[in-house]
């Protein structure tokens, strides 16, 4: 899941006006933004079919840390709590919180790869929504529309709509196969591209929140 996660990041804002909107964003994105460092890293493993360029075609081999739901919130709390001593307890605990979201959402998605502790004789979760490509797509599309009509800030409605459907657009090539190979060779890129990805779509939604809100 990619902009699915922000409808989240929109109703902890509203939520929690007091507290900087990048919080919950980066909060929702950090598993997603702490992996491509531990792939290129060689930390986690995945592997890319060059066969195909849906999401589902992508092997998850070993993402025990960035996407497993107890490692993965205990490295959330360090960050947090970073963030807890500059902006405040409440903003710490936010962005912990939008951290284990993303893997509450990411089980309606994923295959059964998902780790729970992310240590041991773990077991996986995931219901598998990203074998059927097309219908992934538009329910992902209805749940952001609709989280982000009941949750925008005041004025950034439809800002913020517009700014996920260009994302979720320029993913479309995961959810249907457009092309016939994968356009990403290896993990190294693909992991860049995810991160750069989430960063700007992070650092676009803040200006249209603290400039609209």
């Amino acid at each position: 899941m990619f902009i699915g996660h922000y409808a989240i990041a929109y109703v902890l804002i509203a939520l929690f006006p007091g507290i900087p909107p990048l919080i919950p964003l980066l909060g929702v994105s950090f598993p997603d933004l702490l992996w491509p460092v531990l792939v290129v890293t060689g930390v986690e493993k995945v592997r890319v079919d060059p066969g195909s360029a849906r999401q589902d075609a992508l092997v998850f081999e070993s993402y025990p840390y960035s996407h497993s739901l107890v490692v993965g919130t205990l490295i959330a709390g360090v960050f947090g709590a970073g963030i807890a001593f500059l902006y405040g307890t409440s903003a710490g605990i936010v962005f912990i919180v939008a951290s284990a979201s993303h893997w509450l959402l990411d089980t309606v998605v994923h295959g059964k790869d998902l780790p729970v502790l992310g240590f041991g004789q773990d077991k996986k979760a995931g219901a598998g929504l990203w074998r059927y490509g097309p219908a992934a797509f538009f329910i992902e599309l209805a749940f952001y529309g609709v989280i982000t009509w009941l949750a925008a800030p005041k004025g950034t409605f439809l800002p913020l709509l517009v700014l996920g459907i260009v994302f979720h657009l320029i993913n479309a090539n995961s959810f249907f196969g457009f092309s016939k190979k994968n356009p990403f060779r290896t993990p190294n890129s693909y992991a860049a591209v995810v991160f750069i990805a989430l960063i700007v779509f992070c650092l676009i939604a803040n200006v249209i929140i603290t400039g609209g809100g």
